[in-house]
């Protein structure tokens, strides 16, 4: 196959919206006769596929290899208007219908939705329920797609067990890390309805100015938020404290389980000491 035939391939192909094969063919016909302007055309199959990072990879690459392109000025504006693309992010829960935070801020679209973030670190929280369904955090860059699950996590469980020494270590361990760990859940909590409760209180001071059905409903879907917020804060705190609790009498039950009586000879006698 020649360059001209691997060019007429892709021509073909991309106007049957075969845009993978088009790039195929006219990559191959770059290959065979490097033309600068086939480097457009495989520009043009990667964003009609979505792919913005790999478009501009690609106009860069055109204007390396031909510095002097008389489309110079055009092809940088479309780079840069690739560049300011927003990330999708396709947020998905067990239930459909659920509450979707972003970087603590609550949106007008559920669960199952699309969602567009600027390039950079997020944090997104699906509430349902009244309960936090899960958090996760995302690094997104330009025109990225990406996808995020959230399950419903089943409540950890304090199981008695006294077996063995280290049994009941290995579960002390596994207790400390619970109260760390839902300790940072009841202080991101607080923070996070802190602040929805300012700024729900704002706007109602808001709708009192200027009451409209926009306002109020946005003001009491922050209120409820917040509230939401406050209650997973509680439970979570309650929880904490249980977990403490609950390992700290084990432990004292435990120690006074454990008193034992060694014997010990000394010399021609013996001596019996009790330890705790």
């Amino acid at each position: 196959m020649t360059a001209q035939d691997a060019y007429k391939l892709g021509v073909r192909l991309f106007d049957a919206k075969r845009y993978e094969g088009a790039e195929l063919a006219w990559t191959r016909s770059h290959a065979l006769s490097p033309d600068p302007a086939l480097l457009i055309a495989i520009a043009d199959t990667r964003q009609r596929r979505g792919d913005e990072p790999g478009t501009v990879a690609m106009l860069e690459r055109y204007l390396t290899e031909r510095p002097d392109a008389p489309d110079k000025l055009s092809v940088g504006a479309r780079i840069a208007t690739l560049l300011e693309t927003p990330a999708t992010v396709v947020v998905r829960s067990d239930e459909a219908g659920r509450a979707i935070l972003v970087d603590g801020k609550p949106i007008d679209e559920k669960t199952p939705a699309e969602i567009e973030l600027e390039p950079g670190a997020h944090t997104l929280i699906v509430v349902g329920d009244g309960q936090q369904v899960g958090t996760k955090s995302i690094q997104v860059g330009y025109g990225e797609r990406k996808e995020l699950i959230f399950t419903a996590e089943p409540q950890s469980e304090v199981i008695k067990e006294t077996e063995a020494e280290d049994d009941f270590e290995r579960e002390e361990r596994t207790a400390r890390r619970a109260v760390w760990s839902l300790s940072g859940v009841a202080a991101a909590a607080l923070l996070t309805g802190t602040v929805l409760g300012f700024t729900a209180f704002k706007q109602e001071q808001d709708y009192r100015n200027d009451p409209t059905l926009e306002t109020a409903d946005k003001g009491e879907r922050l209120a409820l938020f917040a509230d939401v917020s406050f209650g997973i804060a509680a439970i979570s705190a309650v929880t904490a404290l249980t977990v403490f609790l609950t390992t700290k009498n084990k432990k004292k039950r435990r120690e006074r389980a454990t008193a034992r009586l060694r014997f010990e000879t000394r010399g021609p006698g013996a001596s019996a000491t009790l330890r705790f």
